[in-house]
């Protein structure tokens, strides 16, 4: 099983990781002034649907004051935390180079199922991630459509191994639901219930990018498949306006080093 895993975490690296983007005409006096900002994102298809971390690339592309972004994926659909550590793809990638941050996203279920074992996961991957000398981020994820009470307990799962571990929370699910009681018409689940459209995978990266990016407070607007510029602007005004009023919390968002 584990083989199989590591195949498929692989397999879906190679498909996503975006290429680094650099800044300054190919050859000029700014050519690899700035070294890029490079994130590791860990997680299952919440993560890959949508390519959502390539737009979290574009976004800082996009932002002409911004260091761009240099991004890597290990994704395997439906994996927990403990899936990705058992497996060591990605403990392979957080070891393989200097990262400033490290992006963590746990099933959806298990924060609500098993808190300890979210927690013991997410601590050993944490160590890693010390170790490397990058940061760590959980990204913390929305209810199912169905059963939107549970957010209070995916957030607080999240915020409270965050403020142990003294690491930094993107508080997507939070960002979903006010954009949802805000703005009804706005589409954020595919039929299952659970999974993201592209107008959704977009909010995502909007709000990771704001995280990594506290410094900025709105996400530039940028293409992004199945996602049309009055949508992307429509997202980003959710996003801009939700993270203020959510407050810093034990995962306050700091200036990025």
């Amino acid at each position: 099983m584990h083989a199989v895993l590591r195949a498929v975490a692989a397999a879906l690296t190679l498909a996503l990781s975006a290429a680094p983007a650099h800044s300054g005409a190919a050859g000029g006096p700014d050519a690899g002034a700035q070294r890029p900002v490079r994130v590791l994102f860990i997680g299952n298809s919440y993560t890959f649907y949508h390519r959502m971390p390539a737009t979290v690339s574009a976004m800082a592309s996009a932002d002409d004051a911004a260091r761009p972004f240099d991004t890597k994926v290990v994704a395997i659909p439906g994996a927990t935390l403990q899936q990705h550590w058992d497996n060591g793809a990605a403990v392979a990638a957080i070891r393989e180079r200097r990262w400033d941050y490290v992006v963590l996203q746990e099933h959806s279920r298990r924060p609500l199922l098993d808190r300890p074992l979210m927690h013991r996961y997410a601590s050993l991957l944490h160590q890693e991630i010390q170790r490397s000398g990058a940061r760590t981020v959980f990204f913390a994820t929305w209810p199912r459509r169905d059963h939107p009470q549970t957010l209070a307990g995916l957030k607080d799962a999240y915020e409270s191994i965050a403020a142990e571990l003294r690491a930094k929370v993107a508080p997507v699910g939070a960002v979903w639901q006010r954009a949802r009681e805000r703005d009804p018409g706005l589409e954020l689940y595919t039929d299952d219930g659970s999974h993201p459209t592209a107008t959704a995978s977009y909010l995502v990266a909007c709000t990771l990018y704001l995280t990594l990016r506290a410094d900025r407070a709105r996400c530039p607007v940028v293409p992004a498949e199945g996602v049309s510029p009055l949508q992307a602007e429509r997202v980003s005004e959710h996003v801009a306006s939700a993270l203020p009023a959510l407050g810093p919390g034990p995962s306050a968002r700091q200036t990025q080093r």
